[in-house]
């Protein structure tokens, strides 16, 4: 009875504990509301009034034009009426106006107000232009932050469910509250960071009103400084025994004798708060990679000018603006990888970099087993402050998502070849594989060389944006598999092609593509990419073996280990002899493989071609020297600086 009594106020605790939790969800979630809508009354505030400014900007520019063009007239007919004069003077000196035409001023005080209101032009142009340039920037600005205010929402509409799932499965319902509470802050610390972070990069007249009275201020404590420095000079009577002249250091004598130290780069990039979507920008979503894939650019660039950015964050131990960074960074490559998913190309750049970003972060994490492998020159680039070990698991999770995005690209071109191009092509000359009764096997130009031409594409694509030979063998390795599961499920389907020429030319066909791998080097040190085509091997193989006897279902059993019983057995019965001294497969060499090799639970008749296997990362030490890196100027990015 005490047992049930306790478990009992156990689950009233529990339910007490999931309705805090729920007031945590809806306070997080009015928040982001409250956020949110003031973010929007800002925006659509500064945007009517740039807009507002603008158009009376306009009005006054037009208005200048048409007092400009009034006087333009004036002054030529005053010019014909001078050349007209009896006493035939020379027109004095002409002004050049926009569009190349030449006006020649009667007088001084005429030739005076016509420079005036041309150059008046010429300012409120300026002026116009640059006042459109902010406005795009504060529209760039505004759906930035839509966009995480949206993820915001999302976040706290999934954290519930999930988290309540965590407090009902577990067994210690004090821990689970308290990592509830830790997923609150952390989601309420980005919230008011970026809330924050708004304000601060919005209010830009309230800055440039106070700017001048920085100044002013920062002028005081400068003066302030210099009678300091006097006072305390005359306050040391004695240094190294003698006594300190009487004399006050004027303000040019002290500017004169600090001078600041040139600092050595450090291998670091400042990117100040503002920045962000800047550097996401020129650095990700509109990068052209040609700026940093050209001759003379390192490999992985873009990923160590990211890293460098994150370095200096840490170095002045500011852990927001590491967040930040990271956050920005992770969210652009999603970005940019979404649109452009179906161009290898720039799928391949961003698995390169985001393979690059993620071993600088573990290289040089500053944890003991990667640090003791780094020299002592590489020691110093380490990070000093800060553990992103949370982070690597989200830039795994990104290089799995681009790197399955790839496969499945290079899944579809090579779809359409397979069964043309394997199966029903009659590679060998002078032998003739059509079989009378079956279906009809059309030329659709395919053959083994095109496939084994897209394998070297992408071997190729890999190769030149340096991924690891260890991700190139097991990107070949899931291609081969597609298309060993292909071939295999269209063979069992297809009565025509179970017969013996036909196992002949389909391992000719295979061996192409085996020959190829060998050629490249991709099978070397016993890296199974071979083996991915063991299942179409051996199906050829037993299209050519005898199966006349029971004597030969002992050999058939060794040789088709890889092949499932419900894979043998059809087969077998859909084999069709090639010739009258031929014989069909007895149904004692059935009986026979099914009672040595019993068909197991769970076991298919199918393979399925979209499986795909898991991505194992490996790590080796790698030598970069951040110090000797230089951003091209194609990127735009002067707005960082060197540290």
């Amino acid at each position: 009875l005490s047992r049930k009594t306790r478990e009992e106020e156990e689950i009233e605790e529990l339910k007490a504990r999931i309705k805090e939790l729920e007031q945590d969800v809806a306070r997080a979630k009015e928040e982001t509301d409250t956020a949110k809508q003031y973010g929007e009354e800002r925006y659509s505030k500064l945007e009517r009034s740039m807009m507002s400014q603008i158009e009376v900007e306009r009005e006054h520019h037009q208005k200048m034009v048409i007092d400009n063009n009034n006087l333009q007239r004036q002054l030529q007919e005053l010019q014909t009426i001078a050349e007209l004069r009896e006493s035939g003077a020379a027109p004095t000196t002409p002004i050049v106006v926009n569009g190349g035409d030449k006006i020649y001023p009667v007088d001084d005080n005429e030739r005076q107000r016509l420079e005036e209101i041309i150059v008046e032009n010429v300012e409120l142009k300026e002026s116009l232009d640059r006042m459109t340039d902010e406005l795009m920037d504060a529209l760039d600005e505004q759906a930035l932050m839509r966009n995480k205010y949206e993820q915001m929402e999302l976040k706290l509409s999934t954290v519930k469910d999930s988290l309540l799932r965590e407090i009902i499965n577990t067994r210690n319902p004090r821990q689970a509250q308290d990592k509830i509470k830790s997923h609150l802050d952390s989601l309420r610390v980005e919230l008011f960071s970026d809330v924050a972070k708004f304000n601060k990069n919005n209010i830009k007249t309230d800055e440039d009103a106070a700017l001048q009275s920085k100044v002013e201020t920062l002028a005081g404590e400068n003066i302030k400084l210099l009678d300091d420095i006097n006072r305390l000079q005359n306050a040391i009577p004695f240094i190294s025994g003698k006594i300190l002249p009487d004399k006050k250091l004027t303000k040019q004598e002290s500017l004169s004798t600090i001078r600041q130290r040139k600092q050595e780069f450090r291998g670091m990039f400042a990117c100040k708060k503002g920045d962000d979507s800047k550097l996401v920008k020129r650095l990700i979503t509109q990068l052209k990679t040609e700026h940093v894939t050209g001759p003379g650019c390192m490999s992985g660039l873009t990923a160590h000018i990211m890293f460098m950015c994150v370095r200096y964050a840490d170095h002045c131990n500011d852990e927001s603006r590491i967040q930040e960074l990271l956050t920005a960074i992770i969210s652009g490559v999603t970005s940019v990888t979404r649109k452009q998913s179906k161009d290898p190309v720039i799928s391949t750049f961003w698995l390169s970099n985001c393979l690059a970003l993620l071993h600088d972060l573990t290289q040089f994490s500053g944890e003991e087993l990667y640090h003791n492998r780094l020299s002592p020159a590489m020691r110093d680039f380490a990070l000093k402050n800060y553990d992103l070990s949370d982070y690597r698991p989200l830039l795994s999770d990104q290089c799995v998502n681009i790197y399955h995005t790839i496969v499945r690209t290079a899944q579809d071109e090579i779809q359409p070849m397979l069964i043309p191009g394997m199966l029903e092509h009659d590679s060998i000359p002078g032998m003739n594989t059509s079989f009378s009764g079956g279906r009809k096997q059309g030329d659709k130009g395919y053959d083994t060389g095109m496939i084994v031409n897209r394998l070297q594409f992408y071997l190729q694509l890999l190769s030149s944006q340096s991924v690891g030979i260890s991700i190139v063998r097991q990107f070949i390795g899931q291609l081969l598999y597609f298309i060993n599961a292909t071939l295999l499920n269209n063979l069992i389907l297809r009565k025509d092609l179970c017969h013996w020429s036909k196992g002949i030319q389909i391992r000719y066909n295979l061996s192409q593509v085996e020959q190829w791998v060998r050629e490249q080097g991709l099978d070397l040190d016993d890296s199974g990419v071979l083996t991915c085509l063991s299942e179409i091997r051996q199906a050829s193989q037993l299209l050519q073996m005898n199966k006349s006897s029971v004597e030969n279902a002992a050999a058939i059993v060794e040789t088709c280990c890889n092949l499932n019983t419900m894979q043998l057995q059809k087969l077998l019965m859909l084999y069709s002899p090639s010739s009258e001294f031929e014989e069909r497969v007895p149904q004692d060499v059935i009986k026979y493989i099914l009672n040595h090799k019993p068909i197991e639970a769970g076991t298919k008749l199918m393979m399925d071609p979209n499986k795909l296997h898991a991505l194992k990362f490996t790590y080796e030490t790698k030598d970069i020297d951040f110090t000797m890196i230089t951003i091209p100027q194609g990127l735009r990015l002067d707005f960082l600086e060197k540290y």
